[in-house]
């Protein structure tokens, strides 16, 4: 029912005519020899890493405070909840073309969580997951919208998109085979979940050069023969 929803909500809101011919070159070759392409990559890989390690290790984590599997569990599903909730703040970022303060707000979310894993695990873990949930989701759908924002034409947009996803994604696999080389290494979570705060505070220095002011210089296309 909600995917069925869905088709006709796309329906009635997308356009039914065909989009105009891309009006940049075609080939997407040119982006890879732009820092700005490998920049993106690299705060996307690092920050869905954090969401990798979460949703394997989380559970475990628990289970090794001595909750149950279905206790532990439902910290998982709580998380998804929230970064699904999370997924609503470019709506509200949407009045200004400079999303930084966004970004470094859920990536505060990001390393609050974490350090919570480290320092009060059993406190209140209910509102760590639900923390994390936020700040992982947030960092997802901003960053989505940022990518968009550095290139005009849809097409060339959608093709940077792709690029920052794949090679991002492919970054944050390794991220729970760290967490799990850690725990094997130092026989507990503490250094794992420790390793993403300092993940979260590289992504908060990078971010800094996202400024919309820059983007055409960063993003400028080759000129057509």
């Amino acid at each position: 029912l909600p995917v069925l929803a869905a088709l006709l909500l796309a329906w009635r809101a997308l356009p039914h005519t065909p989009p105009a011919a891309a009006s940049g070159p075609g080939p997407t070759r040119w982006m890879l020899r732009r820092p700005r392409t490998w920049l993106l990559m690299a705060c996307f890989g690092l920050v869905n890493g954090g969401y990798a390690s979460v949703v394997a290790w989380l559970a475990p984590f628990y289970q090794s405070h001595g909750w149950s599997a279905a206790s532990s569990g439902s910290l998982v599903a709580l998380l998804a909840l929230a970064q699904a909730g999370a997924a609503l703040l470019p709506a509200l970022a949407a009045h200004q073309r400079d999303r930084r303060p966004w970004l470094w707000f859920t990536l505060a979310l990001q390393a609050g969580g974490f350090a919570a894993l480290v320092l009060w695990p059993d406190v209140a873990p209910r509102s760590w997951a639900t923390l994390l949930g936020a700040g992982l989701g947030g960092s997802f759908a901003l960053s989505m919208v940022v990518v968009l924002d550095h290139l005009p034409d849809p097409a060339q947009a959608g093709a940077l998109s792709a690029l920052m996803q794949g090679g991002g994604f492919l970054l944050a696999a390794f991220a729970p085979w760290t967490l799990a080389a850690l725990h094997s290494a130092r026989g507990g979570f503490a250094a794992g979940w420790l390793a993403h705060p300092a993940c979260v505070a590289l992504v908060a220095l990078l971010t800094a050069r996202f400024a919309p002011q820059r983007y055409a210089a960063a993003m400028r296309a080759p000129a057509q023969p």
